[in-house]
């Protein structure tokens, strides 16, 4: 009984990290495949990922490959206009168990010139730290945002830009025109949201606001609200989990508001609604309500 457990567990960890793959794989790679760019995320040996394929086609996970690896990429080239196709690669590897039982391994292959030794050494402590820390639950994509995040803090020795993206963003909206847009929307990324009362409250406090907007849940969940700014602003205090807001979800939810936009009219669903978990179902819905550009910008953080 016991061995049968354990063998139900890691054919469980093993499909958990093919639907990992498979998702981070759609999420990544959309834009380099539509404009013949470099992949931001490849699978080392494509013949192990297949191997793991036919054992679960098998209902049996005996035969597994005892690590698949993966090669991630993180252009430099948002952050520093003196950098040409050059980045941070990352080396993710999901030993077999992985995500029940073991953490992915986390190897810095390369980092730009004006990277320092102590920068580098610095970055690869925290990816592994990140790892460390999500045992039990996909973390891939936790980990390459959490490399972005630390590429954005990163200073061009070579450039004179001293502001970080969000600080460019915020002077591009001062220098905006006067008179502001009647609708906002803001969109947040969120690791994973599968618990049914957390989707139907998200639901609930969308609509209770009067926002439009989908949530798509499972993993990655994506969160977009639409409407008037304050009630927005109002959202996104209350999923923070702001104390003054029972109910919300705290601040160890792993939850990111990646941006903000303005528009004369909305474009999304008036009614906020749950989508399937798909991301080419999500992809479709926003480029039919042309926002496709702020979705690549602030979920898959491609420019």
């Amino acid at each position: 009984m016991v061995a049968e457990e354990a063998a139900s567990g890691m054919f469980d960890a093993l499909d958990r990290m093919v639907l990992e793959i498979q998702a981070m794989d759609a999420i990544c790679n959309a834009e380099a495949e539509e404009s013949d760019g470099e992949k931001g995320f490849v699978v080392v040996a494509q013949k192990a990922l297949e191997q793991a394929q036919r054992c679960l086609d098998q209902a049996d996970a005996s035969d597994a490959p005892s690590q698949i690896d993966i090669e991630a990429f993180v252009s430099a080239e948002a952050y520093c206009e003196e950098i040409s196709n050059d980045g941070v690669r990352l080396r993710i590897s999901l030993p077999i168990g992985y995500p029940t039982f073991y953490s992915a391994s986390v190897t810095v292959l390369h980092t730009p010139k004006f990277v320092t030794r102590s920068n580098h050494d610095e970055l690869s402590s925290k990816l592994q730290a990140t790892a460390t820390e999500l045992k039990g639950s996909e973390a891939m994509m936790s980990i390459i945002t959490e490399c972005r995040n630390v590429v954005s803090d990163w200073e061009c020795n070579s450039s004179d830009i001293d502001a970080t993206p969000l600080e460019t963003k915020d002077n591009d909206t001062a220098s905006s025109p006067i008179h502001p847009a009647n609708v906002s929307r803001r969109w947040i990324w969120v690791h994973h949201i599968t618990n049914n009362d957390r989707r139907k409250q998200i639901v609930i406090e969308a609509q209770h606001r009067n926002l439009g907007g989908f949530l798509k849940a499972g993993y990655p969940g994506v969160v977009c609200v639409e409407g008037d700014s304050d009630a927005c602003d109002d959202f996104v205090a209350w999923i923070k989990g702001n104390k003054s807001r029972p109910g919300g979800f705290g601040r160890n939810w792993g939850h990111h508001v990646r941006g903000e936009a303005t528009a004369e009219q909305r474009q999304l669903p008036e009614s906020f609604e749950e989508l399937e978990d798909d991301m080419g179902i999500l992809g479709t819905l926003c480029r039919e309500s042309n926002v496709e550009d702020e979705f690549r910008e602030f979920i898959l953080q491609q420019k």
